[in-house]
């Protein structure tokens, strides 16, 4: 069920569905709670799910400047406020995951369990590669538009590359379909989680039991970095997610969804 929750900066939409403890689920960019949709009809059967769009995405309020980690860390602080949350399990996926972690660092006390994806465990030098390569070129959102819609059809393919070899094109389309919408948004926060992503070993400050979950075709997705982090760092488990992309949640949403499930389980 949709709601609106109106904070002194702005109004933050959010999905809620299902009773329980509570489970916050944060999208990456440029998406919005729609990333959770398939999988919130399942965790809600035991758990009261809580599904944001992130400042800046979905029907979320626009920021009037560029927003940080530690902008969007403080604002989902305020909406945990809000809504008398006091402690949740999270789970995040891709700048989703970035965000999760800034939480449980900062207020570990907010953070019982984690949920993260695996660009987490990539080093520095890696992220600040790939924060060249996506300065090197426009981001999708940012290809110029012709008359001819040529800027679809690139976008199409870059976009084609971010699931499963496998996976059926429909659940390429609403991410897409996003995406494109995000030419109309002030900002893009990828260079500014990713650079922040890069300062530090953060995986290593985790004080929550947290899971890392990789999908095998995911752009970050090393196999041996997933199953070695529960031997690298402390109170981490690894689990992957089979024929999936970046996309995962509209690609596998019963695994992931049963993964979440097994874990939160998991005394």
């Amino acid at each position: 069920m949709k709601h609106y929750l109106n904070l002194p900066e702005g109004q933050i939409h959010y999905v809620k569905s299902g009773k329980g403890e509570p489970i916050i689920l944060f999208h990456q960019a440029p998406l919005s709670s729609v990333e959770w949709e398939l999988i919130i009809p399942l965790l809600s059967q035991h758990f009261e799910v809580y599904a944001p769009d992130m400042v800046g995405h979905g029907q979320s309020y626009d920021p009037p400047r560029e927003f940080f980690i530690e902008d969007f860390t403080a604002t989902t602080l305020k909406f945990m406020d809000a809504l008398g949350i006091e402690s949740a399990y999270l789970v995040g996926n891709h700048s989703g995951a970035a965000l999760a972690t800034s939480i449980a660092i900062n207020a570990p006390e907010r953070v019982k369990k984690m949920m993260i994806s695996c660009e987490m465990l990539a080093s520095s030098e890696e992220i600040m590669k790939f924060v060249e390569v996506i300065k090197s070129k426009p981001l999708t959102r940012d290809i110029p538009l012709d008359a001819d819609g040529k800027f679809l059809s690139e976008a199409w393919v870059r976009y084609k590359f971010l699931i499963a070899d496998t996976s059926p094109l429909q659940n390429l389309y609403t991410p897409f379909m996003i995406g494109q919408a995000a030419r109309f948004k002030p900002y893009d926060i990828h260079e500014s989680v990713l650079t922040w992503m890069a300062q530090d070993d953060w995986m290593a400050k985790l004080p929550c039991p947290t899971l890392i979950f990789g999908a095998d075709q995911d752009i970050f997705y090393d196999e041996s970095r997933v199953l070695e982090a529960p031997v690298l760092y402390r109170n981490i488990d690894s689990h992957i997610i089979k024929d999936a992309g970046a996309f995962s949640t509209f690609e596998q949403p019963e695994a992931i969804a049963q993964m979440i499930l097994n874990y939160l389980n998991k005394n």
